[in-house]
C-alpha cells in the first residue's frame, strides 16, 4: 500500500470562519497529521439566533488524535484561534505560532486555565523551519489586516503545499 497525502477541511472551506484544516501523510488510516488553525465562526440573528460561537466539527480528528502531531496557527483572528481554548487541551499536541499570535493564544489559554498545560511554541521572527513527522513547515509573512499574518509552506514527501491562511 502506497503512502498518500491527505487534506481534510474540518471547517473554513466554503464558509467564513471555523478555520481548521488537517493535512496528513502516510499509509491509509495511519497518516501522521497536522492541523492548521483552530477557529470559530460567529452566529447571527438570521441563521443562528441565540448562538454566539460556532465550532468546527472535530469528531474525526478527536477519533484520530493519536496520529495528530501539532497545530499550526497562521494568524490571530478569531476565525483562526477562537476554538483553541475549547479543543487544544483535549487534543494534547503542541501549538506553533509567531510571537504576536502566540501572545493572543496564550491569553486565551490562560483564561481557560490551560496556560502551562498546553505546549505553545513561538516561531522566531526569522520564521525558520519546523520538522514534524513527515512535514517541514515554514512560516511565510503575508500582508493582512492583523499583525504577523502568515502563509505556511508545508513540504511533504509528495510535494509542497502552499497554505495561505485567509488569502485563497
Amino acid at each position: 500500500m502506497a503512502e498518500r497525502l491527505i487534506y481534510l477541511p474540518l471547517g473554513g472551506a466554503g464558509e467564513i470562519g471555523m478555520n481548521a484544516y488537517v493535512y496528513g501523510y502516510g499509509h491509509a488510516g495511519r497518516e501522521r497529521l497536522i492541523l492548521v488553525d483552530l477557529g470559530v465562526s460567529f452566529g447571527d440573528m438570521d441563521s443562528s439566533p441565540g448562538i454566539d460561537l460556532i465550532m468546527p466539527d472535530l469528531t474525526w480528528l478527536e477519533q484520530n488524535r493519536d496520529r495528530l502531531d501539532a497545530i499550526f496557527i497562521t494568524h490571530g483572528h478569531e476565525d483562526h484561534i477562537g476554538a483553541v481554548p475549547y479543543f487544544a487541551g483535549d487534543l494534547g499536541v503542541p501549538l506553533y505560532a509567531t510571537p504576536f499570535t502566540a501572545d493572543l493564544v496564550a491569553r486565551k489559554l490562560e483564561e481557560a486555565g490551560l496556560l502551562g498545560k498546553v505546549e505553545l511554541n513561538i516561531i522566531p521572527e526569522d520564521h525558520g523551519e519546523i520538522e514534524i513527522g513527515p512535514f517541514t513547515i515554514t512560516y511565510l509573512p503575508l500582508a493582512h489586516s492583523i499583525a504577523e499574518g502568515n502563509a505556511l509552506l508545508i513540504d511533504t514527501p509528495h510535494g509542497r503545499i502552499f497554505h495561505t491562511g485567509d488569502w485563497k
